[in-house]
């Protein structure tokens, strides 16, 4: 038996492969150049990642001139870096993030643009999908599970930038975290950016929830038990800002209303009318209490 990291790379988990396994994880690293590969093995199934071969979005830039000339800094988006900058950086919000407690996939090696890790499982998005047919109960419960999760993140210093469900997983029952390649704090204060994973995620919840209006309050009410304070008074000051874009939303909407104009207008709705000021007072009790 051997391990991955012991003649290359660096080990980064107590995971095993035999000697075959590694010859084919190498010839996979070097036979391609796909951002993300997946590699099925004898012991399990293997995720690729690379780094530098991603395309970004047109809207990027304009995304940062928005946020400049309408001096709307929950549009900036995350600082673009060089492929062996993009890796450490999404490496060590992994690590932020284990270091925490919550679950991430595990890297068996790690060079200076590339990852190869362990399958997490099934994505909340895949599970949800099934859920909808069979449990629609535990559909909603499972949205409401990970608000939850969301909420100790950013009780715990941290924010995740791109909060989907499918960056979502379960492990044991509990909410994991993938895809750190987004890094909002890195442009703005953390709860700011702790505002706009809020809203991100409640992009999915108001869309795909089977009962919203249950469902998104659940939810809301689930994040807010654990978020900061700071977190809490920056998604009043961000449901303010897109509360004077719902107007003009809705009228393009009029229009044409795209999918993704069609969960702005949803979570915006809903968080423009939660009674934020309530959560954020007892929250702040709760701080009291326990200091």
């Amino acid at each position: 038996m051997a391990y991955l990291g012991e003649s290359f790379g660096a080990l980064t988990s107590g995971a095993e492969l035999t000697d075959d396994e590694i010859a084919e994880v190498l010839r996979a690293l070097v036979s391609s150049d796909g951002r993300v590969q997946c590699l099925d093995l004898p012991r399990g199934r293997l995720w690729i990642k690379r780094q530098g071969s991603k395309v970004l979005p047109v809207l990027v830039p304009l995304q940062g001139l928005a946020a400049a000339l309408l001096r709307i800094p929950y549009l900036r988006p995350s600082p673009q870096l060089a492929p062996e900058a993009m890796q450490a950086r999404e490496m060590a919000r992994m690590k932020a993030f284990a270091a925490k407690g919550f679950p991430v996939p595990t890297v068996l090696y790690a060079s200076k643009t590339a990852m190869v890790m362990d399958d997490a499982g099934l994505t909340l998005a895949h599970r949800l999908k099934v859920l909808r047919q069979e449990d629609p109960a535990a559909h909603d419960a499972l949205l409401v599970q990970a608000a939850e999760a969301l909420g100790r993140v950013h009780a715990n210093g941290l924010c995740h930038g791109r909060p989907h469900v499918r960056d979502f997983f379960l492990r044991d029952g509990e909410v994991g975290f993938m895809d750190f390649e987004e890094d909002p704090a890195s442009a703005m204060p953390l709860p700011m950016a702790q505002a706009r994973d809020v809203l991100l995620y409640f992009l999915v919840v108001s869309s795909v929830a089977i009962e919203p209006h249950r469902t998104c309050p659940q939810a809301l009410e689930a994040w807010s038990q654990h978020a900061p304070a700071p977190a809490l008074r920056e998604l009043r000051g961000l449901t303010r800002v897109i509360g004077r874009i719902l107007p003009l939303a809705r009228l393009i909407g009029r229009v044409h209303m795209g999918s993704d104009l069609r969960r702005f207008i949803m979570a915006t709705e809903f968080l423009t009318r939660a009674p934020l000021g309530a959560a954020e007072g007892s929250n702040i009790a709760k701080a009291g209490q326990d200091g």
